[in-house]
C-alpha cells in the first residue's frame, strides 16, 4: 500500500525513495484496522540547486487507510503561506457515508510540540445544528483545501509542529509534520525525509 501511495506523488525518484526507506524496513508497523488504521507519511523538500545555498519549497505528505477508504494530507509552504489539501478517496463499490451531529463535515488543525491546537480550520465558523451526512461516491474522491495567509501563519509558525485533518464524527485522523524550508547546495539531489507512524488522534481541543 505504501508503494502505491508513494507512486502517486509526482516528481519522486523511485531509486532514491527506495534507498531512503531501506533503513526503516525492519521497523514493525502497527496493523491497520477498520477504525484507526495506520498512517505513514514521508516528507520531501521539493526543488533545489546545483550549486550554492538556496532554499527549497518544502512539502509534507501523509496517508492513512481503513477498509476501502484512503485519506491523504498534503501541506505545502509557499511564499510564507501554508496550503493544506485533505483528500478522501473511496475505492469501494458502495458510497462511504458519514452521519454528522451538525453541519460540519471536516476539520483541520495545526498543533505545537505538546499537541495543543494553535489553529483550527473551523475557528470562528458557524454550522447548522441540524443532523447532516456526507458521502464519497464509489471510486471517487473529495478534496477539501484551505490556505493560511502569510500574516496569519506568521503568528504561530515558530511553534507549529504537526498538521492533522479528519472527517468529523469519525475516529480516524491523518497527520504530517509542518514543512520547513531547507537549505540545499551541491547535494540537492538527496532526499531528506522523516517517517511519521501512528494512530492518532494528535490534537488537544
Amino acid at each position: 500500500m505504501l508503494g502505491k501511495l508513494l507512486s502517486s506523488k509526482k516528481g519522486l525518484a523511485t531509486v532514491a525513495i527506495t534507498a531512503s526507506l531501506l533503513s526503516f524496513a525492519a521497523l514493525p508497523l502497527p496493523q491497520a484496522s477498520a477504525h484507526f488504521g495506520t498512517g505513514i507519511g514521508i516528507t520531501f523538500p521539493a526543488g533545489g540547486s546545483s550549486g550554492g545555498s538556496t532554499y527549497s519549497r518544502p512539502e509534507s505528505y501523509a496517508a492513512v487507510t481503513h477498509d476501502s477508504i484512503i485519506e491523504e494530507l498534503t501541506v505545502t509552504e509557499k511564499s510564507g503561506r501554508l496550503l493544506l489539501e485533505y483528500k478522501v478517496t473511496n475505492n469501494g463499490d458502495t458510497p462511504y457515508t458519514v452521519d454528522h451531529r451538525d453541519g460540519q463535515v471536516y476539520d483541520m488543525a495545526i498543533l505545537d510540540k505538546n499537541g495543543t491546537a494553535l489553529w483550527h480550520w473551523s475557528d470562528g465558523m458557524a454550522f447548522t445544528q441540524a443532523l447532516t451526512s456526507s458521502s464519497v461516491e464509489a471510486h471517487k474522491s473529495v478534496i477539501y483545501s484551505t490556505e493560511i495567509k502569510r500574516a496569519d501563519y506568521k503568528k504561530f509558525k515558530d511553534d507549529a509542529v504537526l498538521v492533522t485533518a479528519w472527517l468529523v464524527d469519525t475516529p480516524l485522523k491523518v497527520s504530517t509534520r509542518v514543512p520547513r524550508a531547507v537549505a540545499t547546495g551541491s547535494n540537492s539531489g538527496a532526499i531528506f525525509g522523516t517517517i511519521v507512524i501512528g494512530n492518532g488522534p494528535w490534537y488537544d481541543d
